[in-house]
């Protein structure tokens, strides 16, 4: 039988004084009253009312109990409330991880969301791997590849492309690539933390691109530098590139060639009962996403970038 319900009972009791009366407030039968009122003594050992065909008044051990029951129901109460509040309006710690390559475009939405949400403290902690979600203790992760993990909860925010580009410099003295496969003969700026190493799985193809390059990085900063110093060629998201494209720091390759399309996506541990200061985090990002992709889109060349299907997990540059 469940204490709670007990104490519930043996409070009601005495302050309605009667088992008749918390039985038809408690919505039960005034049997289930006694039962519970038994049970209760039974347990404590000790006897807690004193009953009459008239009256039920609480014995001097009784009323002593009463007040710690009233004071611990009470404490009860405001723990509800307090969750309850909590799931109204955004407050505590909001635990964030994301993907390197992310980093910049989540910035302003958590620069916006604590000044939204005066109550909440955001720890983003930018990983280059996907996270385990039980150890680590995040509450969501925003990552650009798919996780590994098939039981995590994915919600897609927003969709990029790729783009291949190098800069003006490096191409002053050498051919432009005309197909994929040109790639080959480039030298090649790749990242260390790809699960695909050298091969550049990003064309719709059925084939993956083998490249090499005399530079191997796990920095995106360094990727990106590097290409805009004149390195070599570089693969980066959209996103990432549209700044040095727009300013002519990097010239687009390929761009007759479609590139598959890729996820950004809401990563969470589980699905139900999600706090109300994370769900307003994610709809605030995917609002930002989407605006930030369309407006990469619109500023570099535009294009058809085709759906992605089985190869859903790409991670070729900074996660």
């Amino acid at each position: 039988m469940d204490r709670f319900d007990q104490i519930t009972t043996f409070v009601r009791v005495i302050e309605l004084q009667g088992f008749s009366a918390a039985a038809r407030d408690l919505g039960v039968a005034a049997s289930v009253v006694t039962t519970h009122i038994q049970a209760l003594e039974q347990r404590l050992g000790a006897r807690l009312l004193n009953r009459t065909t008239r009256s039920v008044k609480p014995t001097e051990l009784g009323e002593s109990y009463y007040r710690h029951c009233v004071d611990l129901l009470s404490r009860l109460q405001q723990a509800d409330s307090f969750v309850e509040s909590m799931q109204t309006t955004p407050r505590g710690m909001l635990r964030v991880n994301t993907s390197l390559a992310l980093t910049e475009l989540i910035a302003p939405v958590v620069t916006e969301y604590t000044a939204r949400f005066p109550d909440v403290s955001v720890r983003m902690i930018a990983t280059g791997r996907h996270v385990d979600f039980v150890e680590e203790q995040f509450d969501v992760a925003i990552r650009h590849t798919l996780p590994p993990n098939a039981s995590l909860i994915v919600r897609k925010l927003a969709e990029y492309d790729f783009v291949v580009c190098a800069s003006p410099k490096y191409l002053a003295n050498r051919p432009r690539p005309k197909k994929p496969a040109d790639l080959a003969d480039h030298n090649c700026i790749i990242y260390t933390d790809s699960e695909f190493g050298n091969r550049w799985p990003i064309f719709d193809s059925p084939k993956d691109l083998q490249v090499r390059g005399n530079l191997q990085t796990n920095s995106g900063v360094v990727l990106a530098r590097a290409a805009e110093n004149g390195q070599g060629i570089v693969i980066l998201p959209r996103f990432a590139a549209a700044d040095a494209l727009a300013d002519g720091r990097l010239v687009e390759l390929l761009a007759q060639h479609n590139t598959l399309r890729n996820p950004i996506s809401a990563i969470h541990p589980h699905r139900g009962l999600v706090p109300t200061k994370t769900t307003m985090f994610v709809e605030m990002v995917a609002k930002h996403l989407q605006k930030v992709v369309a407006c990469a889109q619109s500023r570099t060349r535009p294009r058809a970038a085709k759906a992605l299907g089985s190869r859903s997990s790409v991670a070729i540059t900074p996660a």
